[in-house]
């Protein structure tokens, strides 16, 4: 069975590195992307994420998503708004692309921007929106169909590798952004020290190893060099890509079925913090204002 042609460089030339039943996870042999072959639909997405499957957190009303939230997650989200403020955007209006729990509106609401929402998964959004009281849309940014030139921040945090088509989403962001708007995306970074030594143990000892964590939730495996080849032929300009704090002292922290396995899996998650090898990622990017743009 072909693979379809890699959404990222357009070439054809893959190697397929997974397999199980119904789904193929390709390599691009040309710019390295890892990807599942059999994409879904929109429609099919969206059903994906209309269920309570990857619900994570009390979603009732009256539940207190603000007291459950960890300190690296608020202190990253202030770094990331940072980075915003260093690319020279300090207010205006900010949408969430995948808001979730409203935690990053609450705290870009507190860096004095509007915020607003967009939000698929129909739980989640009635919380937001109803119960904590952000403007969200309930559905995927296509659907949303905001104006042009609507927003100075738009976030995608760890939902890139969710979309059938990042390029594509990317060059709606693009569109709804004003000139010099930023672009924000985090993602998980498939070339991480975690990663490469769990992979390899898995591979040493003849053990199924999937590259890409979260499937079918998630269809594509990026590294810095395709996250940056991704929003460049979406028409924006890189600024940089940042370590975020590694998923083995953060989102999958306590990982391991015994002490000992959770002691070798924190120590992974240290070292990949000092070799600067983290499995998480940030990446900053601008629209392009026909002035003078900032040093990459």
């Amino acid at each position: 069975m072909n693979a379809p042609a890699c959404l990222i460089c357009g070439s054809a030339r893959s190697r397929t590195v997974w397999r199980r039943d119904a789904t193929r996870i390709e390599r691009c042999l040309a710019c390295n992307l890892l990807f599942v072959a059999e994409r879904p639909s929109e429609a099919e997405l969206l059903g994906l994420y209309d269920g309570e499957a990857l619900l994570k957190f009390d979603l009732h009303p009256g539940s207190s998503a603000e007291a459950a939230v960890p300190d690296w997650k608020n202190n990253e989200q202030m770094q990331l708004l940072d980075g915003v403020a260093r690319l020279g955007v300090q207010g205006g209006q900010l949408l969430d692309v995948g808001c979730f729990s409203g935690i990053f509106l609450s705290n870009a609401k507190q860096r004095d921007f509007a915020v607003v929402g967009v939000e698929p998964n129909q739980d989640a959004y009635v919380r937001v929106h109803d119960v904590l009281g952000f403007n969200v849309v309930h559905g995927s940014l296509a659907s949303a169909q905001f104006a042009a030139e609507t927003f100075s921040v738009v976030s995608l945090l760890d939902v890139i590798e969710h979309v059938s088509d990042p390029v594509s989403e990317l060059r709606e962001v693009l569109r709804i952004l004003r000139p010099g708007g930023v672009l924000i995306i985090t993602t998980p970074n498939v070339a991480g020290l975690p990663q490469r030594i769990v992979g390899g143990k898995r591979f040493l000892f003849g053990q199924d190893w999937c590259p890409i964590d979260g499937v079918p939730w998630h269809l594509y495996g990026f590294t810095r060099s395709t996250l940056r080849r991704c929003v460049e032929n979406a028409g924006f300009q890189f600024r940089s890509v940042e370590w975020l704090e590694p998923s083995l002292l953060s989102t999958n922290i306590g990982a391991g079925s015994s002490g000992a396995k959770r002691l070798g899996l924190r120590l992974v998650g240290e070292a990949s913090k000092l070799l600067r090898m983290s499995d998480r990622i940030a990446l900053f990017a601008q629209k392009g204002s026909g002035k003078d743009s900032a040093p990459s």
